[in-house]
């Protein structure tokens, strides 16, 4: 059923308001959408929908602006229009192929369950010789927090031992890029390691005198450089090629292989990702959805089998203009 409305500014209205509330920031693209229904009052006189003349003029590049530019500014009526036809409007959708912009050349690594596992393995063996002060107890738990909760290096790192609830199973990042303390879950598997840990680690002063989760032998924390030496080390002996620097797979792409792990999960369990793409937000301690929806992009990238249903179910979830990066 076609829903009441009368004109296009209020189409328009509508979909700013279902962008933000679903978590983008959508700061510039409402500046666009004025120059567009500038362009549609002119041309369709405020009618609800999106004509091909409109469309064709406003693809048009323009002699100041450089391809990028154009991209991002055509992306904006592309999601317009596919919001539209959703919502059951008459419009016309810009093509795909002159709306994708790529932001950044990395492409971030995603560790396959037997990767992570073999990881793990050899991370154990490493610290088990004493690499550093009690390091078979530290790093172990390190890279299982890395991998089990999606947090990064320094704010795993940087916990304290009165943010670590094993009584309840959660964890506390209060010191975080963005500066918003996030409290997340814990496996029960990763609460009884965090337990074991405590427990082996009382006979050690370090320990006993800092207010660190994670202390070095100065009872302060671990440089984060610290884990990314084992890091290397543990991806040459597990056989996991490294391209350099650079190049990666970098110790932040086991961040981003949570996310990319937590979406095919919702997906494959048939979760409705418009309300859930916002919650994997928060809990990673993103801004907004931007990093959510390449996540998304990836998703359906490592997992063919799910591209039919992303395209499908959540395509319009997904900005044309994209980000390799987090």
């Amino acid at each position: 059923m076609k829903p009441r409305k009368e004109t296009f500014v209020q189409i328009v209205d509508d979909y700013v308001q279902e962008k933000r509330a679903i978590g983008y920031r959508f700061d510039k693209g409402p500046r666009t959408l004025r120059r567009i229904v500038d362009i549609q009052r002119e041309i369709d006189h405020g009618a609800p929908r999106l004509s091909r003349e409109l469309v064709d003029r406003w693809i048009e590049k323009t002699p100041w602006e450089n391809e990028t530019n154009r991209s991002r500014r055509i992306s904006v009526l592309r999601g317009l229009g596919e919001y539209m036809v959703r919502m059951g409007y008459d419009a016309i959708i810009v093509p795909k192929r002159l709306t994708i912009v790529k932001d950044y050349d990395y492409i971030p690594y995603i560790f396959s369950d037997r990767e992570l596992g073999e990881l793990l393995g050899t991370v154990d063996q490493l610290c088990a010789t004493g690499i550093s002060t009690h390091s078979d107890l530290v790093f172990p738990v390190v890279f299982r927090i890395l991998i089990g909760c999606g947090s990064r290096i320094t704010e795993t790192l940087q916990i304290e031992k009165k943010d670590v609830d094993v009584e309840n199973g959660t964890l506390s990042l209060r010191n975080t890029k963005n500066r918003k303390e996030r409290i997340i879950p814990m496996s029960e598997s990763l609460v009884h390691r965090c337990r074991e840990y405590v427990c082996n680690s009382q006979s050690i002063s370090s320990f006993n005198s800092s207010q660190w989760f994670f202390p070095n032998k100065k009872s302060t924390p671990y440089n984060s450089g610290t884990v990314y030496c084992l890091y290397r080390k543990a991806l040459r002996l597990s056989g996991i090629s490294h391209g350099g620097r650079g190049k990666g797979p970098r110790l932040h792409d086991v961040r981003h292989t949570f996310a990319v792990r937590v979406l095919n999960k919702w997906v494959r369990d048939g979760k409705n990702l418009t309300t859930a793409l916002p919650y994997l937000a928060i809990y990673m301690g993103h801004e907004g959805l931007t990093a959510g929806q390449h996540y998304l992009r990836l998703t359906a990238v490592m997992f063919p089998e799910l591209i039919e249903t992303v395209e499908k179910e959540y395509g319009w979830i997904i900005p044309e203009a994209y980000h390799e990066g987090d």
